[in-house]
C-alpha cells in the first residue's frame, strides 16, 4: 500500500454459496485521483461497491481507508470514517426542502436531537456548512424549495450535496448521470470535475455512459465476470483489445 493511497483494496472477493460474484480484486486509489469502475451488466460492480461500503462483509480480502482497515464495518461507521456513497436511484426526502435535506445528515453526524423545523435553523455551524455545500452544487438559491418540485437533474444535485456535507475523503458515485438528459449530464460532469479540483475529496465512480467515464477518469478499472480484466489510463483502456471485446462491443482481429 503506497503512502498516498486513500482507498486500498487487497484480494477482495465475495461469494453466494459456491457462486463467486467477485474474486481477487486489488486496486489502490491515490488522494485526489479521479477513478472509474466499468464493466458490463453482471460484471460484479454493485457487489464490489456494496462490499467496500459496508452493505455487507466481503467473503475475503481487505479494504483500507486512509490506511485503516475498515473491512466488514457497517456502512454508518464507514461513513463516519470518511467514505460516502451516492446511489443510482435518488435517496432524498421529497417532502422536505432542499436545505432540510442537507441539514439531516449534519444533525445525525453531530448527535443533535431536535426537530428539523425547530432550533436546527438556529445552529450556526450546521447552517453555514449546509449552505456552503449547497453553493458548491449550485443550489443555494433553491434552499427553501421543496425537493418534490425540482427537476430530476436538480434532485441528483441534492443527493450530491447530502454526500458532500458529511465532509468525506472518498466519495463512491454510483451512476451519477443515470436518467439525465444530455444537458443535465454535461452539468454533472462539470460539477464533478470542479469538485474534484477544488476540494480534498477523492471520487471513485461507476458509470455505464462511456462519455462520462472518459471525460472524467484519470484511471479506469474494468470488471468482467467478477474479475479485474484491465486497469489503466483512458487511452490504454480504449486501446485494450480484451476490453473492446468484453465490454465496448468490438471484436478483436488476430
Amino acid at each position: 500500500m503506497s503512502a498516498d493511497s486513500v482507498l486500498h483494496i487487497e484480494n477482495l472477493g465475495h461469494s453466494y454459496g459456491k457462486f463467486k460474484v467477485i474474486e481477487d480484486i486489488s486496486l489502490s486509489i491515490g488522494k485526489g485521483e479521479m477513478s472509474a469502475l466499468i464493466g458490463p451488466n453482471g460484471a460484479g460492480k454493485t457487489t464490489f461497491y456494496n462490499a467496500i461500503s459496508g452493505k455487507f462483509k466481503p467473503s475475503k480480502g481487505k479494504v483500507f481507508l486512509n490506511g485503516e482497515d475498515i473491512t466488514g464495518l457497517p456502512s454508518h461507521r464507514i461513513v463516519n470514517k470518511g467514505m460516502c456513497r451516492s446511489f443510482q436511484i435518488t435517496n432524498i426526502f421529497a417532502e422536505l426542502t432542499v436545505a432540510e435535506n442537507v441539514f439531516s445528515p449534519l444533525v445525525i453526524q453531530q448527535n443533535k436531537h431536535f426537530r428539523l423545523h425547530g432550533n436546527v435553523f438556529k445552529d450556526r455551524q450546521i447552517t453555514e456548512k449546509a449552505m456552503h455545500t449547497l453553493e458548491q452544487v449550485g443550489l443555494s438559491d433553491r434552499a427553501d424549495q421543496a425537493v418534490s418540485t425540482l427537476a430530476y437533474g436538480d434532485k441528483r444535485l441534492v443527493e450530491m450535496a447530502l454526500v458532500l456535507v458529511r465532509g468525506p475523503t472518498v466519495v463512491l458515485l454510483d451512476e451519477p448521470t443515470a436518467g439525465m438528459n444530455p444537458e443535465e449530464t454535461e452539468n454533472m460532469i462539470s460539477l464533478i470535475r470542479k469538485l474534484a479540483k477544488n476540494s480534498k475529496t477523492t471520487f471513485f465512480i461507476t458509470e455505464h455512459d462511456m462519455k462520462v467515464v472518459f471525460s472524467l477518469a484519470e484511471k479506469i478499472y474494468v470488471l468482467h465476470q467478477g474479475l479485474l480484466l484491465a486497469q489503466g489510463k483512458p487511452q490504454d483502456i480504449r486501446a485494450n483489445e480484451q476490453v473492446q471485446e468484453a465490454y465496448l462491443g468490438r471484436k478483436t482481429h488476430a
